[in-house]
Protein backbone atom coordinates (compact mmCIF):
# COMPACT_ATOMS: atom_id res chain seq x y z
CA UNK A 1 0.00 0.00 0.00
CA UNK A 2 1.73 3.36 -0.80
CA UNK A 3 1.19 6.32 1.45
CA UNK A 4 -0.50 9.41 -0.04
CA UNK A 5 1.74 12.50 -0.77
CA UNK A 6 -0.39 14.70 2.04
CA UNK A 7 1.36 11.90 4.65
CA UNK A 8 4.48 11.67 2.93
CA UNK A 9 5.38 15.21 2.86
CA UNK A 10 3.75 16.38 6.01
CA UNK A 11 6.15 18.68 8.05
CA UNK A 12 8.18 17.31 11.06
CA UNK A 13 10.15 20.57 12.04
CA UNK A 14 8.66 24.01 12.29
CA UNK A 15 10.82 25.21 9.51
CA UNK A 16 9.35 22.62 7.46
CA UNK A 17 6.14 24.39 7.30
CA UNK A 18 4.71 26.33 4.62
CA UNK A 19 4.30 29.89 6.20
CA UNK A 20 2.45 30.87 9.50
CA UNK A 21 5.51 32.26 10.37
CA UNK A 22 3.79 34.23 13.57
CA UNK A 23 2.97 31.36 14.69
CA UNK A 24 5.97 29.42 14.68
CA UNK A 25 7.94 32.33 16.07
CA UNK A 26 6.07 32.13 19.12
CA UNK A 27 5.86 28.74 19.87
CA UNK A 28 10.15 28.04 18.77
CA UNK A 29 10.59 31.46 21.60
CA UNK A 30 8.34 29.73 24.04
CA UNK A 31 10.07 25.92 23.85
CA UNK A 32 13.19 27.69 23.80
CA UNK A 33 12.67 29.88 27.36
CA UNK A 34 10.46 27.19 28.69
CA UNK A 35 7.61 29.27 29.11
CA UNK A 36 5.12 26.53 28.10
CA UNK A 37 1.11 26.91 28.44
CA UNK A 38 -1.08 24.59 29.24
CA UNK A 39 -3.47 24.99 26.97
CA UNK A 40 -3.32 25.53 23.37
CA UNK A 41 -6.14 26.73 20.82
CA UNK A 42 -4.95 26.07 17.05
CA UNK A 43 -7.94 27.93 14.86
CA UNK A 44 -7.27 27.76 10.78
CA UNK A 45 -8.86 26.37 7.39
CA UNK A 46 -8.21 22.74 6.67
CA UNK A 47 -4.88 21.97 5.71
CA UNK A 48 -3.35 25.10 7.40
CA UNK A 49 -1.04 23.02 9.56
CA UNK A 50 -2.49 22.83 12.38
CA UNK A 51 -2.48 19.77 13.55
CA UNK A 52 1.17 19.16 12.23
CA UNK A 53 1.97 22.03 13.99
CA UNK A 54 0.57 20.57 16.96
CA UNK A 55 2.39 17.18 16.93
CA UNK A 56 5.56 18.93 15.82
CA UNK A 57 4.86 21.40 19.26
CA UNK A 58 4.25 18.42 21.48
CA UNK A 59 7.59 16.69 19.98
CA UNK A 60 9.83 19.54 20.90
CA UNK A 61 8.68 20.18 24.53
CA UNK A 62 9.47 16.60 25.26
CA UNK A 63 12.57 16.47 23.09
CA UNK A 64 11.17 13.69 20.96
CA UNK A 65 10.27 11.30 23.49
CA UNK A 66 7.02 9.70 23.92
CA UNK A 67 4.45 10.44 21.88
CA UNK A 68 1.60 12.91 22.30
CA UNK A 69 -2.46 11.64 23.20
CA UNK A 70 -4.23 12.18 19.96
CA UNK A 71 -8.34 12.55 20.01
CA UNK A 72 -11.29 13.21 17.10
CA UNK A 73 -13.39 15.24 19.17
CA UNK A 74 -15.76 15.14 16.08
CA UNK A 75 -16.04 11.14 16.93
CA UNK A 76 -15.37 11.10 20.29
CA UNK A 77 -17.17 14.47 22.31
CA UNK A 78 -19.19 13.31 25.13
CA UNK A 79 -18.90 14.15 28.43
CA UNK A 80 -17.84 10.80 29.39
CA UNK A 81 -15.01 11.17 26.32
CA UNK A 82 -13.57 14.53 28.03
CA UNK A 83 -13.33 12.64 31.68
CA UNK A 84 -11.60 9.79 30.81
CA UNK A 85 -8.72 12.57 29.11
CA UNK A 86 -9.29 14.20 32.91
CA UNK A 87 -8.51 10.74 34.52
CA UNK A 88 -5.37 10.08 31.74
CA UNK A 89 -4.25 13.79 32.66
CA UNK A 90 -4.35 13.00 36.26
CA UNK A 91 -1.26 10.21 36.03
CA UNK A 92 2.55 11.05 34.92
CA UNK A 93 3.49 10.38 31.55
CA UNK A 94 5.93 7.42 31.79
CA UNK A 95 8.18 8.15 28.72
CA UNK A 96 8.28 11.66 28.63
CA UNK A 97 8.26 14.84 31.23
CA UNK A 98 4.89 16.06 29.87
CA UNK A 99 1.45 14.40 28.55
CA UNK A 100 0.38 16.40 25.71
CA UNK A 101 -3.08 16.13 24.51
CA UNK A 102 -4.19 16.90 21.04
CA UNK A 103 -7.73 17.23 20.56
CA UNK A 104 -8.72 17.73 16.59
CA UNK A 105 -11.86 19.17 15.67
CA UNK A 106 -12.41 20.47 18.97
CA UNK A 107 -15.30 22.47 18.45
CA UNK A 108 -17.45 19.57 18.30
CA UNK A 109 -17.86 18.39 22.06
CA UNK A 110 -20.63 18.82 23.60
CA UNK A 111 -22.12 21.33 26.08
CA UNK A 112 -21.60 19.16 29.28
CA UNK A 113 -18.71 17.68 27.31
CA UNK A 114 -17.49 21.51 27.75
CA UNK A 115 -18.47 21.86 30.88
CA UNK A 116 -15.90 19.35 32.17
CA UNK A 117 -13.53 20.98 30.09
CA UNK A 118 -13.77 23.92 31.50
CA UNK A 119 -12.93 22.65 35.21
CA UNK A 120 -9.99 20.97 33.55
CA UNK A 121 -8.67 24.15 32.04
CA UNK A 122 -9.26 25.92 35.48
CA UNK A 123 -7.26 23.94 37.81
CA UNK A 124 -4.67 21.84 35.05
CA UNK A 125 -2.58 19.60 35.86
CA UNK A 126 1.21 20.64 36.43
CA UNK A 127 2.64 18.63 33.67
CA UNK A 128 -0.13 18.06 31.06
CA UNK A 129 -0.24 19.92 28.15
CA UNK A 130 -3.62 20.88 25.94
CA UNK A 131 -3.21 21.60 22.28
CA UNK A 132 -7.10 21.86 20.65
CA UNK A 133 -7.52 22.78 17.19
CA UNK A 134 -10.27 23.50 15.25
CA UNK A 135 -11.68 24.98 12.30
CA UNK A 136 -14.85 26.75 13.89
CA UNK A 137 -13.61 28.66 16.49
CA UNK A 138 -16.87 30.56 16.72
CA UNK A 139 -18.53 27.37 18.43
CA UNK A 140 -15.97 27.32 21.62
CA UNK A 141 -17.74 28.73 24.31
CA UNK A 142 -15.90 32.16 25.47
CA UNK A 143 -14.99 30.60 28.75
CA UNK A 144 -12.70 28.11 27.29
CA UNK A 145 -11.18 30.91 24.80
CA UNK A 146 -10.29 33.18 28.08
CA UNK A 147 -8.18 30.03 29.19
CA UNK A 148 -6.41 29.08 26.29
CA UNK A 149 -3.75 31.14 24.04
CA UNK A 150 -5.27 31.33 20.86
CA UNK A 151 -3.52 30.66 17.09
CA UNK A 152 -5.16 31.54 14.32
CA UNK A 153 -3.61 30.19 11.28
CA UNK A 154 -3.89 31.58 7.85
CA UNK A 155 -4.96 30.28 4.46
CA UNK A 156 -1.76 29.63 2.54
CA UNK A 157 -0.70 31.62 -0.25
CA UNK A 158 -1.07 30.17 -4.12
CA UNK A 159 2.51 31.04 -4.36
CA UNK A 160 3.39 29.22 -1.39
CA UNK A 161 1.15 26.45 -2.24
CA UNK A 162 2.38 26.13 -6.37
CA UNK A 163 6.47 26.07 -4.91
CA UNK A 164 5.34 23.12 -2.83
CA UNK A 165 3.33 20.97 -5.44
CA UNK A 166 6.31 22.17 -7.80
CA UNK A 167 9.11 20.63 -4.79
CA UNK A 168 6.98 17.35 -4.56
CA UNK A 169 5.70 16.50 -8.28
CA UNK A 170 9.91 16.62 -9.08
CA UNK A 171 10.64 14.80 -6.35
CA UNK A 172 7.71 12.02 -7.10
CA UNK A 173 8.49 12.09 -11.08
CA UNK A 174 12.14 12.93 -11.32
CA UNK A 175 12.94 15.97 -13.97
CA UNK A 176 13.52 13.84 -17.02
CA UNK A 177 12.54 14.28 -20.78
CA UNK A 178 9.84 11.99 -20.73
CA UNK A 179 8.23 13.76 -17.95
CA UNK A 180 5.85 16.93 -18.31
CA UNK A 181 5.20 18.64 -15.64
CA UNK A 182 3.14 21.95 -16.73
CA UNK A 183 3.16 24.93 -14.79
CA UNK A 184 0.16 25.79 -16.01
CA UNK A 185 -1.15 22.52 -14.37
CA UNK A 186 0.10 23.46 -10.89
CA UNK A 187 -1.03 26.73 -10.96
CA UNK A 188 -4.65 25.18 -11.60
CA UNK A 189 -4.29 22.94 -8.58
CA UNK A 190 -3.17 25.76 -6.25
CA UNK A 191 -5.67 27.68 -7.00
CA UNK A 192 -8.52 24.44 -6.34
CA UNK A 193 -6.99 24.32 -3.71
CA UNK A 194 -8.29 27.20 -1.69
CA UNK A 195 -5.20 27.79 0.78
CA UNK A 196 -4.70 24.34 1.98
CA UNK A 197 -1.69 22.59 1.89
CA UNK A 198 -3.36 19.04 2.20
CA UNK A 199 -6.27 19.55 -0.64
CA UNK A 200 -3.42 20.51 -3.16
CA UNK A 201 -1.03 17.62 -2.29
CA UNK A 202 -4.33 15.00 -2.52
CA UNK A 203 -5.68 16.65 -5.69
CA UNK A 204 -1.68 16.22 -6.82
CA UNK A 205 -1.79 12.66 -5.61
CA UNK A 206 -4.94 12.07 -8.29
CA UNK A 207 -3.05 13.16 -10.95
CA UNK A 208 -0.15 11.87 -10.66
CA UNK A 209 -2.47 8.53 -10.53
CA UNK A 210 -4.01 9.35 -13.89
CA UNK A 211 -0.82 10.18 -15.70
CA UNK A 212 2.43 10.04 -13.66
CA UNK A 213 3.91 11.10 -17.14
CA UNK A 214 2.13 14.28 -17.90
CA UNK A 215 1.33 16.28 -15.51
CA UNK A 216 -0.79 18.47 -18.31
CA UNK A 217 -3.40 21.19 -17.72
CA UNK A 218 -5.84 19.11 -19.86
CA UNK A 219 -5.38 16.08 -17.60
CA UNK A 220 -5.44 17.97 -14.48
CA UNK A 221 -8.80 19.12 -15.16
CA UNK A 222 -9.97 15.63 -16.25
CA UNK A 223 -8.52 13.85 -13.27
CA UNK A 224 -9.90 15.93 -10.83
CA UNK A 225 -13.52 15.95 -12.65
CA UNK A 226 -13.64 19.51 -13.73
CA UNK A 227 -16.10 20.54 -16.93
CA UNK A 228 -14.05 20.80 -19.82
CA UNK A 229 -13.10 24.76 -20.46
CA UNK A 230 -13.73 24.65 -23.54
CA UNK A 231 -17.06 23.38 -23.56
CA UNK A 232 -17.48 26.25 -20.66
CA UNK A 233 -15.95 28.95 -23.68
CA UNK A 234 -18.15 27.62 -26.07
CA UNK A 235 -21.11 28.01 -24.07
CA UNK A 236 -20.18 31.25 -23.39
CA UNK A 237 -19.88 32.59 -26.78
CA UNK A 238 -23.22 30.63 -27.58
CA UNK A 239 -24.93 32.64 -24.98
CA UNK A 240 -23.20 36.03 -25.68
CA UNK A 241 -23.86 35.28 -29.63
CA UNK A 242 -27.72 34.17 -28.56
CA UNK A 243 -26.84 30.57 -30.39
CA UNK A 244 -29.75 28.58 -28.76
CA UNK A 245 -29.45 25.53 -30.51
CA UNK A 246 -25.66 25.42 -30.25
CA UNK A 247 -26.67 26.20 -25.93
CA UNK A 248 -29.20 22.95 -26.27
CA UNK A 249 -26.62 20.90 -28.09
CA UNK A 250 -23.84 21.94 -25.09
CA UNK A 251 -26.06 21.24 -22.41
CA UNK A 252 -27.31 17.51 -24.07
CA UNK A 253 -23.69 16.64 -24.44
CA UNK A 254 -22.53 17.45 -20.87
CA UNK A 255 -25.73 15.37 -19.78
CA UNK A 256 -24.83 12.37 -22.28
CA UNK A 257 -21.22 12.37 -20.75
CA UNK A 258 -22.45 11.42 -17.55
CA UNK A 259 -21.49 14.08 -15.79
CA UNK A 260 -23.42 15.94 -13.31
CA UNK A 261 -25.36 18.99 -14.67
CA UNK A 262 -25.84 21.01 -11.53
CA UNK A 263 -21.93 20.56 -10.81
CA UNK A 264 -21.42 21.77 -14.60
CA UNK A 265 -23.98 24.68 -14.16
CA UNK A 266 -21.67 25.73 -10.49
CA UNK A 267 -18.48 25.77 -12.22
CA UNK A 268 -19.75 27.51 -15.26
CA UNK A 269 -21.43 30.18 -12.91
CA UNK A 270 -18.02 30.78 -11.60
CA UNK A 271 -16.26 30.78 -15.20
CA UNK A 272 -18.49 33.48 -15.79
CA UNK A 273 -17.60 35.17 -12.85
CA UNK A 274 -13.84 34.52 -13.75
CA UNK A 275 -14.83 36.55 -16.89
CA UNK A 276 -16.42 39.57 -15.13
CA UNK A 277 -13.67 39.41 -12.65
CA UNK A 278 -11.37 39.85 -15.50
CA UNK A 279 -13.14 42.73 -17.03
CA UNK A 280 -12.98 44.58 -13.86
CA UNK A 281 -9.93 44.85 -14.37
CA UNK A 282 -8.60 42.17 -11.60
CA UNK A 283 -5.32 41.06 -10.86
CA UNK A 284 -5.74 36.97 -13.17
CA UNK A 285 -4.14 35.53 -9.92
CA UNK A 286 -8.09 36.16 -8.71
CA UNK A 287 -9.09 33.96 -11.56
CA UNK A 288 -9.75 30.12 -10.61
CA UNK A 289 -9.85 29.04 -14.35
CA UNK A 290 -6.46 28.58 -16.49
CA UNK A 291 -5.71 31.91 -18.34
CA UNK A 292 -4.95 30.31 -21.69
CA UNK A 293 -5.40 32.75 -24.88
CA UNK A 294 -8.34 31.08 -25.37
CA UNK A 295 -10.24 31.78 -22.54
CA UNK A 296 -8.64 35.68 -22.14
CA UNK A 297 -10.26 36.22 -25.60
CA UNK A 298 -13.31 35.32 -25.30
CA UNK A 299 -13.51 37.21 -22.00
CA UNK A 300 -12.07 40.34 -23.57
CA UNK A 301 -15.30 39.93 -25.96
CA UNK A 302 -17.69 40.13 -23.09
CA UNK A 303 -19.35 43.29 -22.06
CA UNK A 304 -19.76 43.87 -18.65
CA UNK A 305 -23.71 44.95 -18.46
CA UNK A 306 -24.11 41.23 -20.15
CA UNK A 307 -22.07 39.56 -17.99
CA UNK A 308 -23.73 40.79 -15.47
CA UNK A 309 -27.21 39.70 -16.54
CA UNK A 310 -25.88 36.40 -17.75
CA UNK A 311 -24.28 35.94 -13.69
CA UNK A 312 -27.33 37.12 -12.10
CA UNK A 313 -29.32 34.54 -14.11
CA UNK A 314 -27.10 31.66 -13.50
CA UNK A 315 -27.27 32.32 -9.51
CA UNK A 316 -30.50 32.18 -9.80
CA UNK A 317 -30.59 29.01 -12.08
CA UNK A 318 -28.44 27.38 -8.97
CA UNK A 319 -31.01 27.79 -6.80
CA UNK A 320 -33.66 26.73 -8.58
CA UNK A 321 -32.14 23.42 -9.61
CA UNK A 322 -30.40 22.18 -6.13
CA UNK A 323 -33.32 20.21 -5.09
CA UNK A 324 -34.10 19.00 -9.07
CA UNK A 325 -34.13 15.77 -9.82
CA UNK A 326 -34.37 16.06 -13.10
CA UNK A 327 -32.56 19.75 -13.95
CA UNK A 328 -32.33 19.57 -17.43
CA UNK A 329 -35.21 20.50 -18.70
CA UNK A 330 -34.89 23.36 -16.25
CA UNK A 331 -32.03 24.39 -17.50
CA UNK A 332 -32.89 24.27 -21.17
CA UNK A 333 -35.55 26.15 -20.11
CA UNK A 334 -33.27 28.69 -19.11
CA UNK A 335 -31.37 28.64 -22.25
CA UNK A 336 -34.57 29.01 -24.57
CA UNK A 337 -36.00 32.09 -22.69
CA UNK A 338 -33.22 33.41 -20.77
CA UNK A 339 -34.80 33.28 -17.47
Amino acid sequence: MSISLAVKYRPTKFDEVVEQSATKIILQQQLDSGEIKNAYLFCGGAGTGKTTCARIFANEINKSKGTPIELDAASNNSVDDVREIIQQAKTKSLDSEYKVFIMDEVHALSNNAWQAMLKLLEEPPKKSIFIMCTTDPQKIPKTILSRVQRFDFQRISQTAVFTRLHFVSLEELGNTPNVTVEMQALEFIAKQAQGGMRDALTMLDKCIAYDGHNITLENVVKALGFASYDVMTDLLCAIFEKDIKTQLDIINEVYMSGSDLKQFIKEFTNFVLDCQKFNLGADTKYLSCPQTENILTVFRQAHLDEGEQLLKGLVKLQAEIKWDTNPKARIEAWCITGE
